[in-house]
């Protein structure tokens, strides 16, 4: 798979906001992805980054998924942060969607850092960020991130993603964000289990569609999906939302 070729595809046929029909990704476009951000945060935010892009300590990381692609098992944390998609724009895109939505209950697959945890958060404040991770080392990291920030709405699960989604009977999600154990049949899979807890109207953000070839081919399988009317490509992640009241579309979008 050739990434350049990819991408040098996608931004050929991309379009902007005056080439979408769609009232709903009219307004994704013009609304959503011009979210004000708030300066405070973005002061937070800029003083986070400088912690983490210094950090030098090392952890063992105990992967469930497919792995790093250029990391081993014990990882430098400014390593970690360096090849994470949960900063820059793809993090502001998930601070955006929290907060023009205004999201109430919202799922995290992988927390990582607890970067785009905090992006979530923080887009609303009201609403609830639930994220989970396996590996004790990082979620132990994540929570001193959390506690940086003074988040208040974040609950941090160690689990595993199917014991997870296996056990879980609580409120629908109105997002969830998969950013963990890039492999198609695994992303088919968690797909699969959420559909009991969310509704019509979830947003679902999945991370590294073109992570190896088996996320691109999963990724073409969902967007042939008859569950999910509205897809959209931005490269890196992909969105999809069932909502059966409109004509199924599929997007690509500059981002």
């Amino acid at each position: 798979m050739n990434l350049l070729i990819q991408y040098i595809t996608y931004r050929i046929k991309a379009k902007g906001r005056h080439g979408t029909h769609s009232p709903f990704i009219y307004s994704f476009i013009n609304n959503c992805l011009t979210t004000k951000i708030d300066k405070k945060f973005l002061s937070q935010r800029k003083k986070l980054f400088k912690t983490l892009k210094k950090d030098p300590t090392i952890i063992k990381i105990k992967d469930f998924g497919a792995g790093s692609k250029s990391l081993g098992d014990s990882r430098k944390i400014s390593k970690i942060f360096s090849t994470s998609s949960s900063k820059g724009k793809f993090s502001l895109l998930l601070y955006r969607l929290s907060k023009h939505y205004t999201l109430k209950n919202t799922l995290e697959l992988g927390t990582s850092l607890g970067i785009g945890t905090i992006h979530l958060s923080q887009g609303n404040p009201e609403g609830k960020v639930t994220t989970i991770e396996a590996c004790p080392n990082t979620y132990s990291y994540a929570q001193n991130n959390f506690n940086q920030l003074s988040t208040t709405n974040i609950l941090s699960i160690l689990s595993t993603f199917d014991d997870f989604l296996n056990t879980y009977s609580g409120e629908k999600f109105d997002l969830v964000f998969i950013d963990g154990h890039h492999e198609g049949n695994a992303l088919i899979n968690y797909l699969e289990k959420l559909k009991v807890h969310t509704h019509n109207d979830t947003i679902f953000i999945l991370d590294d569609i073109r992570w190896s070839k088996s996320m691109l081919e999963s990724w073409d399988k969902i967007i042939l999906n008859p569950s999910y009317n509205v897809t959209i490509d931005l490269f890196r992640m992909g969105i999809i939302i069932p909502r059966n009241q409109q004509k199924k579309e599929h997007f690509l979008i500059k981002f």
